[in-house]
C-alpha cells in the first residue's frame, strides 16, 4: 500500500474537521461529573440526546477513524480471536476486537472511547448492528435501548399509522432516557437543535445541488470529511455555522470556476462507501484529469420539511427527523443512482464492493446490471470498507489503471 493514505483536500473548510473530532473525542473523555455518556449507533437522533444533556458517542465512527489510522487490521484480528467471523461488519469486529482483544489490540486513538453509561441502537437500515450491540450490552452490562420505526421505503412517514407508531417510539425513547438521566426533557432545547438540525442539513442539500458545476468544486474526497459535522453534531450552532462556510467556499470556487483539477477531462460517481484505510483512492484519478465528483453513499437531493407541530417530538414524527440513511427500496435506490448519474454529467461509476456490508453490497451487482443496460462505464473493485487486510493494492490499481485508460479513450 502506498505510504499516502489519506485523501487529499481541496476545501479550506475540509481542513477543521480533524480539530471538532479531536474536541468531540476529548470532550467525551472529560465529561462533567453525572454527565451520563451514551454509546449509540448511527441513526439516533442526537437533537434528544443532546437535549437532555446527553454525551452522546457514535462508535461506528470511532471504527472509521481505527480504520483511517492503519488500525483496523489489529482490532479486527483482536475481534475475530473474540468470536467475530470475517464475515461480520468491518466496524462491529473492530469495536469488538476494542472491547474484548486486551493486550491484542492495538493502542486506541485519541485515549480510546468514554466508558458508556448506557448504549442506543436503531433497528432500521443495517441488520448486524442488533447484533453487536446486543454482545456489547451482554460485555458492558449496561443498559441497552433499541429505538425501532416502521418500515418506509420512501424514507418518511406516508401515512397516519407510521407517524403514531413512530411518536410512540421517540416517547418510549425519551421514558427511556428520563429514567436514565433523572431528568425531564428540555422542549424547548430540543426545539431549538431540531431547528439548527434542518438548517444545516438544508445547507448540505444545497451543496451537493452546487456540486453539478463543471468543473466540479469539490471532489469525494473532501465530501466523505465534510460529511461528519452532518453525522454527529447535528443541532448544533458549530455545525450549523461549518456547513455555512463550506457553501461559501464551494460558492467562490463555482463562481470563480476553481475545479479539483487544472482540466477537467472526465466525471466519476463513487457508489458505496469508501476504503477509509486508504481515502487515497479518490484522488487517484486526479493526475490524468479525472474527478471523483459526487458518491451516492451520503446524498442529500430533498431539503426538510418545515416545523410540522409546536410539540417537537410530535413534529420529529410527522417530518420523520429520525435519521435513516440508504433509506428506500432497492428500485428507489438504483434510480436515485442513475439520476446523479445524469444530473451531474457523470462519465464513470466506481463500484466499491464491500463484501461484511450486506445493505451496500446487495446494491452493487444490481446497480452494474442497471448502468451496463444504460451504457455507462463501471468498474468494481472488492474490498472491505474497515479492514485493510483485504485490500490488494496492485489488484485494485490495475483495474483503475484499465478504467481510466478507458475514461480517456471515450471522452476525447
Amino acid at each position: 500500500m502506498a505510504e499516502s493514505t489519506s485523501a487529499k483536500k481541496h476545501l479550506e473548510t475540509t481542513l477543521l474537521v480533524p480539530a471538532l473530532r479531536r474536541k468531540y473525542y476529548a470532550e467525551s473523555l472529560s465529561q462533567t461529573t453525572g454527565q451520563k455518556i451514551c454509546w449509540c449507533s448511527n441513526g439516533i437522533p442526537s437533537e434528544i440526546l443532546d437535549a437532555f444533556g446527553i454525551n452522546a458517542v457514535f462508535v461506528e465512527n470511532y471504527a472509521t477513524v481505527c480504520a483511517s489510522k492503519r488500525l483496523s487490521s489489529g482490532f479486527c484480528r483482536a475481534g475475530e480471536r473474540a468470536g467475530f467471523s470475517q464475515d461480520v461488519c468491518g466496524y462491529a469486529r473492530i469495536l469488538m476486537g476494542y472491547l474484548l482483544g486486551g493486550t491484542e489490540a492495538p493502542e486506541a486513538p485519541y485515549g480510546g472511547l468514554a466508558k458508556a453509561d448506557f448504549l442506543v441502537v436503531n433497528s432500521y437500515s443495517c441488520d448486524s448492528r442488533m447484533g453487536w450491540f446486543a454482545t456489547m450490552q451482554r460485555t458492558l452490562n449496561i443498559p441497552l435501548y433499541v429505538l425501532d420505526a416502521p418500515y418506509q421505503p420512501g424514507g418518511g412517514c406516508m401515512d397516519e399509522a407510521n407517524i403514531v407508531y413512530t411518536e410512540s417510539q421517540l416517547l418510549d425513547f425519551v421514558t427511556f432516557l428520563e429514567g436514565q438521566t433523572r431528568s425531564k426533557l428540555d422542549r424547548e432545547k430540543l426545539r431549538a437543535g431540531i431547528d439548527l438540525s434542518r438548517r444545516s442539513a438544508d445547507i448540505q442539500t444545497e451543496i451537493y445541488e452546487m456540486r453539478k458545476a463543471v468543473p466540479s468544486p469539490m471532489s469525494a474526497g473532501d465530501a466523505y470529511t465534510v460529511v461528519w459535522p452532518g453525522m454527529y453534531m447535528a443541532g448544533t450552532k458549530e455545525c450549523d455555522d461549518f456547513y455555512a462556510r463550506l457553501r461559501a467556499e464551494v460558492n467562490h470556487r463555482i463562481v470563480n470556476k476553481i475545479g479539483v483539477v487544472p482540466e477537467e477531462k472526465f466525471r466519476l460517481l463513487w457508489s458505496g462507501l469508501p476504503f477509509w484505510y486508504n481515502m487515497a483512492l479518490l484522488n487517484y484519478f486526479e493526475d490524468f484529469g479525472g474527478v471523483v465528483a459526487i458518491e451516492n453513499a451520503y446524498f442529500r437531493s430533498e431539503k426538510s420539511f418545515p416545523p410540522q407541530h409546536h410539540d417537537p417530538i410530535k413534529d420529529m414524527a410527522i417530518t420523520s427527523t429520525i435519521k435513516r440513511p440508504y433509506a428506500g427500496d432497492l428500485e428507489q435506490r438504483l434510480q436515485l443512482t442513475l439520476d446523479i448519474v445524469k444530473d451531474y454529467r457523470i462519465d464513470g461509476v466506481i463500484l466499491a464492493y464491500n463484501p461484511s456490508c450486506r445493505l451496500m453490497y446487495l446494491l452493487q451487482p444490481e446497480l452494474k446490471n442497471a448502468l451496463d443496460c444504460h451504457g455507462i462505464p463501471n468498474v468494481n473493485i472488492e474490498c472491505d470498507m474497515a479492514d485493510e487486510r483485504t485490500y490488494s493494492e496492485g489488484q485494485i490499481k490495475t483495474r483503475l489503471d484499465a478504467f481510466i485508460e478507458r475514461m480517456l479513450v471515450l471522452r476525447k
